[in-house]
């Protein structure tokens, strides 16, 4: 194995030398272009020579020719260099490149040795991809075995029962929702257990982008029922409620599975969170504004009455926040309404207040985007 350490260090240290090379070697700077210039007159003068030997130039053609081109060399000729060679790369410079050019792959090498895996075999992506089919195919073999015994046994046996309680959790882990889900029904088709219920209801929710099914409620309900301090499935059914709209029971649901969750959990952080999003959109909901009646009285009133109905509400808001100022959604709404009416001074002054109680909310950054005020 040595060996081919020895080659890569090499091949990388002839790699980094060609780099550096000309560097090490010191750059020569070019000819002037003068000199250029006087080589090609001296040859114009050689071939006007042999012109002249030859016949294909009269005398006076060829004094004529030889006197231009000699004006034109010694104008090309300047009495005294202008311009002084380009210094040499200094001697130290020289010894600086080349130990780098050899510290470099060292320090390399010496760096990857001790915390790489040198001695790992190559894995192809097909190689992957083999291993990856052959698992599959495996545990196609092993479910295909389970099934086949469950097909054996009692259909309301305890012992069917865990066999469909195994397909399920091996599908899920599958990413195989459908299957674990149909699996789990079968399971507490024989005898209902609140955890599996649970286990059916997150199953749902992952074939659902998150979200809690109608069927995945019920079988909360049930799992409520059959154990009342089941904290998981109470917190489930609070974010149903979340999703469906209701954010009072919702925030209701999540306080009381935190009053009565361990002090040390895991997962307080993210059922906080969700208090947080409860707390949030019942605030939305309290701002006032035009409600849905409202806004179709508003549609039906001539322009001017409707301007002047949406400018009494705008300044009621505004009254309100004078009393609560501390109210991030109400100055929220507050800019979005200035915003709307066009009073570019007050959306700003509105919005500004907003972000000093959450600086970091989406909603601000997004109203502040919305009022040409970057993000």
């Amino acid at each position: 194995m040595i060996w081919v350490w020895i080659v890569l260090g090499v091949a990388t240290l002839l790699a980094v030398l060609a780099v550096l090379w000309p560097a090490i070697r010191g750059v020569r700077p070019p000819a002037p272009r003068a000199e250029h210039d006087a080589a090609l007159y001296r040859a114009q003068l050689a071939e006007l020579e042999r012109d002249r030997a030859e016949g294909r130039l009269s005398e006076a053609e060829y004094r004529d020719a030889v006197l231009e081109v000699q004006r034109r060399l010694l104008a090309a000729v300047p009495s005294a260099p202008t311009s002084a060679p380009a210094p040499a790369t200094p001697g130290y410079a020289r010894w600086l490149l080349a130990g780098s050019a050899l510290a470099l792959p060292a320090a390399a090498l010496a760096l990857y040795l001790p915390r790489g895996t040198p001695g790992m075999p190559a894995f192809p992506f097909a190689e992957v991809q083999a291993v990856r089919q052959a698992e599959r195919a495996e545990a196609d073999r092993l479910l295909g075995q389970v099934l086949a015994r469950i097909a054996e046994l009692p259909p309301q046996s305890e012992e069917a029962r865990r066999g469909w309680v195994l397909v399920a959790q091996v599908e899920r882990r599958r990413g195989n929702y459908a299957a674990a889900a149909e699996a789990a029904r079968r399971a507490l088709a024989i005898r209902f257990d609140p955890v599996l219920a649970t286990d059916l209801v997150e199953t749902l929710a992952l074939a659902a982008d998150g979200r809690i099914t109608p069927e995945g409620r019920r079988w909360l309900e049930r799992a409520r029922l059959a154990a009342p301090d089941d904290l998981r499935a109470r917190y489930y059914l609070a974010l149903a409620d979340l999703q469906a709209g209701d954010a009072a029971a919702a925030l209701e649901g999540f306080r009381a599975v935190e009053r009565a969750a361990p002090a040390d959990a895991e997962w307080l952080p993210m059922l906080r969170e969700r208090i947080a999003e409860a707390e949030t959109r019942l605030r939305v909901a309290a701002a006032p504004g035009p409600t849905a009646d409202q806004m179709a009285a508003a549609q039906a009133l001539p322009p001017a009455e409707r301007a002047a109905m949406i400018e009494g509400m705008v300044q009621r808001l505004a009254e309100r926040m004078r009393e609560t100022p501390d109210d991030a959604e109400g100055w929220l709404s507050l800019a979005r309404a200035y915003r709307v009416l066009g009073r570019a001074a007050e959306a700003r002054e509105a919005l500004r207040r907003a972000a000093e109680l959450r600086p970091d909310d989406p909603q601000v950054v997004a109203e502040k985007i919305a009022q040409g005020l970057g993000g």
